[in-house]
């Protein structure tokens, strides 16, 4: 999956080295995308975009599953976390936010009616179709409407990170406890810690003498690595 200052994203067959199809909805650049890290049951993409929000596809059904509204200024980059029900993004806003999908992961295990699925697709030959039912009721073109305008509720802020005095440019998850990492314009890299019902800054580190743009935890030890 790629995305580009084209405000497209595109899945791709490297074996047979063309583009399967595009999705759009985006209206601004694309920072970063990045497949679920459990594709086989949960066929997402989550992107994020300079048009201030993030979105999630499914790219089975090749269609967007949720707007996720808030920041106010570019999300630089969204992640998933490994193996919880939970999202990160970092905003040039100087906020993190951490959001919990569970009711996304409810909704699609119990079967979406596909009603509310804001944004669309675009086959390789540019012809558009348009996202969610094809049906053209006009109760779902409403939901379409409502759910482009305002997103769905399936997936809400659970805590918003304050803290940095510049625009955050990165955040990661811990891939096993329960810990934050962000980097930002004010050149530091910040750490976080959770719990189920609130986050805090534990640390700062110091140490780069310009804006700082991305971080990643070690899998085993107590390391960042940032740049």
């Amino acid at each position: 999956v790629s995305g580009g200052d084209d405000y497209k994203i595109k899945v791709w067959d490297y074996k047979l080295r063309r583009c399967l199809f595009t999705l759009l909805g985006h209206l601004d650049y694309i920072r970063t995308v990045q497949f679920h890290p459990n594709a086989t049951q949960f066929p997402w993409i989550l992107s994020a975009s300079d048009d201030q929000t993030l979105r999630l596809w499914d790219f089975q059904k090749r269609t967007c599953l949720s707007l996720l509204t808030g920041h106010n200024h570019y999300v630089m980059c969204a992640a998933f976390h490994p193996s919880e029900d939970l999202i990160v993004s970092a905003s040039l806003d100087q906020t993190v936010r951490v959001w919990d999908t569970t009711g996304l992961r409810k909704k699609q295990m119990g079967g979406s009616t596909g009603l509310d699925s804001p944004g669309g697709m675009m086959d390789t030959n540019g012809m558009g179709r348009p996202g969610g039912n094809p049906g053209g009721v006009a109760g779902a073109t409403a939901l379409n409407v409502q759910a482009e305008l305002f997103g769905t509720n399936d997936v809400v802020v659970k805590y918003v990170l304050e803290g940095h005095d510049r625009g955050v440019n990165w955040a990661a998850f811990h891939p096993t406890l329960p810990l934050l990492a962000s980097a930002a314009d004010d050149r530091q890299v910040k750490l976080w810690r959770m719990s189920e019902t609130k986050a805090w800054e534990v640390d700062t580190l110091r140490g780069h003498v310009n804006n700082v743009s991305c971080c990643l935890f070690h899998p085993k030890h107590d390391l960042i690595v940032s740049n």
